[in-house]
């Protein structure tokens, strides 16, 4: 049984603004294109064009049929330029699933542009890309294999389709190549901190604090999000390294997450050395409230050691962070303005991390690698930054 079979039981007749744009779209046949191949996963499809100025609606439709004979609709992706958001449906014997519409990615189209879109068939999903950034997943509800043609009809113009397998999803544009992240390993970025240390450590800590709600950062330029920083020659996030993220939690967050992996592909899944979600929106039935805090590691085709539960947090809606994820023996330390939230065993080399992927409900203002530098050992033999004190007894690895 495929994937998103349940949705059958959910079909309807489509909302009065969607029977709108269908209605208006069908007049407007850009472009068909026949299915020539037989589909399978990895199969890839490429659509570019002109979005017109005065664009109202345009849409993909992945058809089990020619459009001139009786058929279904294995995927739409309809682009609804006045209400900023991209919807994506099936339609089964002449009626339509629940329309999906979220995304963690801001919309990325608009009037008078070119656009680039990628849609990837896989076993159980499609992938749609958006210009270079993956945009969303969207679950089979009949299988792919009756996939036979491809229209675009609506808005746009100087349309073309190609099609070809690819071994990674997705494809990367210049404005989306990932950049390196900055390094620092100055003598004030790290020392060892000892019994004596604690006052200092403590008003540090209230200073530290403050520091995400000052100006310098209300009134920089954030980061674009998704995320994906290389990291640097000489600053491997391994033991005596941290990575420092400075930001903030959207007013209305669903969630958001950090990836430190080996890769920048969102497909195949790469592995992960650690991935850290907070949740807040679980289902649109709930209210937005304290968060849910997932992690969990991807090896071998699998997710490991995963584990979900609702931990103190200063995260919450509105709210600035820093974050930072230091590198021990063995495992990760995960602190939270200044406060230890956690910890998780290494489930591979944390050498082999060479990219870090944050997406999802935030607005993001600096992300740095900190590195540490050899000096005398403290009294305990352990070595930390001055800003995250190492405590006595750690539980929970």
């Amino acid at each position: 049984m495929f994937p998103g079979a349940k949705a059958i039981a959910l079909r309807r007749d489509l909302d009065a603004i969607s029977m709108f744009y269908e209605e208006r779209s069908q007049s407007h046949c850009r472009k068909q294109f026949k299915v020539l191949e037989y589909p399978r996963p990895g199969q890839c499809f490429v659509f570019h064009g002109m979005i017109p100025r005065a664009c109202e609606h345009f849409s993909i439709n992945f058809l089990s049929k020619p459009p001139d004979k009786v058929y279904d609709v294995l995927l739409q992706v309809g682009a609804r330029l006045p209400q900023n958001y991209i919807t994506r449906n099936s339609r089964i014997r002449e009626k339509w699933g629940p329309e999906e519409n979220s995304s963690n990615l801001s919309f990325q189209l608009s009037r008078g542009t070119s656009f680039w879109m990628q849609i990837l068939l896989t076993e159980n999903v499609f992938f749609i890309a958006v210009n270079g950034y993956h945009y969303a997943t969207y679950t089979h509800r009949m299988p792919y294999r009756m996939l036979e043609a491809v229209t675009v009809i609506g808005d746009v113009s100087d349309l073309v389709i190609n099609s070809h397998f690819v071994s990674e999803y997705p494809v990367r544009l210049t404005h989306s190549m990932p950049k390196t992240i900055k390094a620092t390993n100055d003598a004030g970025a790290a020392r060892m901190v000892t019994d004596d240390d604690k006052a200092d450590w403590e008003n540090e800590s209230l200073l530290l604090s403050a520091a995400v709600s000052t100006n310098d950062f209300l009134f920089r330029k954030g980061i674009s999000l998704p995320f994906y920083g290389k990291v640097p020659k000489g600053f491997p996030l391994d033991e005596g390294n941290a990575l420092r993220i400075v930001g903030r939690v959207c007013l209305m967050p669903q969630s958001f997450s950090i990836a430190l992996q080996e890769g920048q592909q969102i497909w195949p899944q790469p592995r992960v050395s650690f991935y850290f979600s907070p949740i807040f929106l679980q289902s649109r039935h709930d209210k937005i409230g304290k968060a849910v805090i997932k992690r969990a590691a991807y090896q071998n085709g699998n997710w490991v050691n995963c584990q979900e539960s609702r931990l103190n947090t200063t995260l919450t809606p509105g709210g600035s962070f820093v974050i930072v994820i230091v590198c021990r023996s063995g495992y990760y330390e995960l602190f939270v303005n200044t406060k230890l939230m956690l910890e998780f065993k290494y489930q591979m080399n944390p050498r082999c991390v060479d990219m870090v992927n944050i997406r999802g409900d935030v607005k993001l203002w600096e992300v740095v690698i900190e590195g540490s530098q050899a000096g005398p050992k403290a009294s305990k033999g352990r070595s930390n930054f001055h800003r995250w004190r190492q405590p006595e007894k750690s539980t929970g690895k």
